[in-house]
């Protein structure tokens, strides 16, 4: 029947279980690195721009993350114009919003990336967009290239070739790389590599100022995208989820983590009270393996075969095995010479051709073999060399092997 754990081994089980599930579930429900996160003002990593927007914080430029729906944003400065109260700085200026793509993106994948964008245009804002992927050219991946903010390191060999620009703001000889290009009803500034501003070119001055040029262009405030890299304020949570409740938290968890959890607790507590699952059972007594009898069947099997060379061979390997670790010299067989040099060196020993005995001719009768096994059994019963050893010969050779 089962027993009760100690109580002092029950507890110490009970911690080191505890521990194992809280380092479970920092591994699994850790934060982790995503794509998505290459481009945001929060991300410290090469390829954020928390450096940027810091930047722009420290010359006093009216900068702010928004972390809802871009319909948002547009709805919140309709309002504010229809009530004659603006977030503009003044009445001449407009707002600019700048997408930090996660990538390269196709122009075609805007629309369902950037929903809002023939909306934003067309209210009058201006649009800042880093990382619209261009056609590959043969211009050199990294080099510096001169504009009105200082000199800009460029990483990509990406350009805009087309004709239809309205304007260009960064180029070399191979197409631009910062252009202006109409879409919907106006103009949006667009650069080929979404690393135009980011940390990796903080001791790059060049690119902060070129990129906060064509941000802080128009004076007014400036938005910058955290929705699209993943980050809700409290109000966009719960609008997705519809409020804080317990449906709602499995609902938006992964459910490696909540299986994680839901098995920590039932092991947790079937530990704690003792309990197994199932009806508790009696062990049943192992089945003892009679060796003996399996043996003593072989050999009648050798027996009625005349198998005189398969017992001779087997029971003189197996005697000379006994012999070396009798005799110290280990399990691995060794030639017969040695092994008989080592037999003469024992004090007590009666002189014996060991090659004589452990490789004789082969018995053609079985009073042959018979005679043979007594003499193989002298070895370990010096004084009786014809007693009750040989008993059924072929018996006794089976339990040598």
């Amino acid at each position: 029947m089962t027993r009760s754990l100690p109580f002092k081994r029950r507890t110490m089980i009970l911690g080191l279980l505890g521990l194992a599930l809280l380092l479970g579930l920092l591994v699994l429900g850790g934060p982790s690195s995503s794509p998505l996160e290459s481009g945001s003002t929060w991300h410290r990593g090469p390829a954020g721009y928390s450096a940027w927007y810091e930047s722009l914080e420290q010359q006093g430029i009216s900068v702010q993350r928004w972390q809802r729906p871009v319909e948002d944003l547009l709805e919140q400065l309709g309002e504010a114009e229809d009530a004659t109260v603006t977030l503009m700085q003044n009445s001449a200026s407009s707002e600019t919003l700048v997408a930090v793509l996660p990538g390269f993106i196709a122009e075609s994948e805007l629309p369902a990336l950037l929903p809002w964008l023939p909306d934003w245009v067309e209210a009058g804002h201006q649009l800042v967009i880093l990382g619209v992927k261009a056609p590959a050219t043969a211009a050199p991946f990294s080099q510096t290239l001169s504009s009105e903010a200082g000199p800009v390191q460029i990483d990509t060999r990406r350009r805009y070739t087309s004709g239809s620009r309205l304007g260009v703001e960064l180029e070399d000889d191979y197409g631009a790389i910062v252009w202006q290009q109409a879409i919907a009803s106006g103009p949006v500034t667009i650069a080929a590599t979404p690393h135009l501003g980011a940390n990796a070119y903080l001791d790059q001055p060049g690119n902060f100022a070129l990129l906060t040029a064509l941000v802080a262009g128009s004076a007014g405030r400036v938005w910058i995208d955290e929705y699209l890299h993943g980050y809700r304020d409290e109000e966009a949570i719960a609008a997705e989820v519809g409020g804080d409740s317990w449906l709602n938290y499995l609902a938006r968890t992964p459910l490696v983590i909540l299986a994680a959890q839901i098995l920590a607790v039932t092991l947790i507590a079937l530990l704690a009270f003792n309990r197994r699952l199932g009806q508790r059972r009696s062990l049943a007594a192992p089945t003892i393996d009679n060796s003996r009898a399996y043996i003593q069947a072989l050999a009648g099997v050798l027996h009625k075969a005349n198998s005189h060379d398969f017992v001779v061979q087997t029971v003189s390997q197996a005697e000379r095995l006994q012999l070396q670790k009798v005799l110290g010299l280990g399990h691995t067989l060794l030639p017969i010479e040695q092994l008989q040099l080592a037999w003469n060196e024992q004090p007590g020993r009666p002189a014996i051709d060991l090659a004589a005995l452990l490789n004789p001719p082969l018995p053609k009768t079985e009073s042959q073999l018979r005679n043979w096994l007594k003499r193989v059994q002298s070895l370990h019963y010096p004084g009786d060399a014809t007693g009750n050893a040989t008993g059924d010969a072929t018996g006794d050779t089976s339990g040598h092997d």
